[in-house]
């Protein structure tokens, strides 16, 4: 697609020469870690036996708590990377990027793709707070190169995900108030709806069920049992190559389907 690389450069340049923004979005995801990661302390949940059944084995509950964390940030980032698309078009950009010869989807997808790339700094940032606050993340069995990667791929294809369906809603929209209304009204239950916080067995039964068909839910705890785990057995393997499928299949879906809506409603 023509422009892709351009477009997402700019985007990328627009990011880290604001410097609020930029700050703003890494110092948030550190509070998470550190106030609410803090807050909890699983050895005193009920006794310890109880804590390493609901906790899935995480020595505390920054540990736990880290692939939630870190799928909340692709999740809140891609939600607010359509806002950049209804600046354009109020601005009048968009309109002269109307008349360029690119490929309408490259003016989506490089908001995509910058999101995605902003989300890569969060997480290294997030992970050296995680190490160095006390009693912060404990990697008790290690955490390899297959870990990495499915810890960073979960992450960028929830934001992927997310990222699209907002793109796709900034594109048939023209008021800034329509999208963030629509964030604020989905992304705490998407977010509480979800293994990103909580553990299954400490939720109502009705929820849990609704949770386990949460991409959220899917992306945090592929990230969680490679840190708490190191190496998986073959159910937990298993487990997570479900749940990886699972957020590449609708990332599949997210690519095609912003494709068609890009070309097709673009306008300015």
């Amino acid at each position: 697609m023509g422009g892709l690389i351009p477009l997402t450069v700019r985007d990328l340049k627009r990011w880290y020469r604001n410097p609020v923004s930029a700050i703003v979005g890494v110092i948030q995801p550190i509070f998470w870690i550190v106030l609410f990661g803090s807050a909890f302390d699983i050895a005193k949940f009920g006794g310890l036996g109880a804590s390493v059944n609901f906790f899935e084995g995480a020595p505390d509950y920054i540990t736990y708590l880290m692939g939630g964390i870190l799928t909340i940030i692709g999740l809140f980032t891609g939600m607010f990377s359509g806002v950049n698309i209804i600046w354009d078009r109020r601005l009048g950009i968009l309109q002269r990027f109307l008349i360029a010869p690119i490929n309408r989807a490259s003016i989506v997808f490089s908001r995509i793709l910058s999101s995605v790339a902003r989300i890569l700094v969060q997480i290294v940032i997030l992970f050296v707070v995680a190490f160095l606050i006390p009693d912060g993340l404990k990697l008790q069995h290690g955490i390899d190169a297959l870990d990495i990667v499915v810890l960073i791929s979960a992450v960028l294809m929830i934001s992927f995900i997310f990222s699209s369906l907002f793109s796709i809603i900034a594109v048939r929209t023209t008021k800034m108030e329509s999208i963030f209304g629509i964030v604020n009204l989905i992304n705490l239950p998407l977010m509480f709806a979800s293994f990103a916080i909580f553990p299954p067995d400490l939720m109502a039964g009705w929820l849990e069920h609704v949770a386990r068909y949460n991409p959220v839910s899917w992306s945090a705890q592929s990230i969680r049992m490679v840190l708490i785990n190191g190496t998986l057995n073959a159910s937990q393997a298993h487990t997570v190559l479900i749940y990886m499928l699972g957020l590449l299949g609708l990332s599949v879906f997210m690519l095609i389907l912003t494709y068609v809506v890009s070309n097709k409603e673009i306008r300015g």
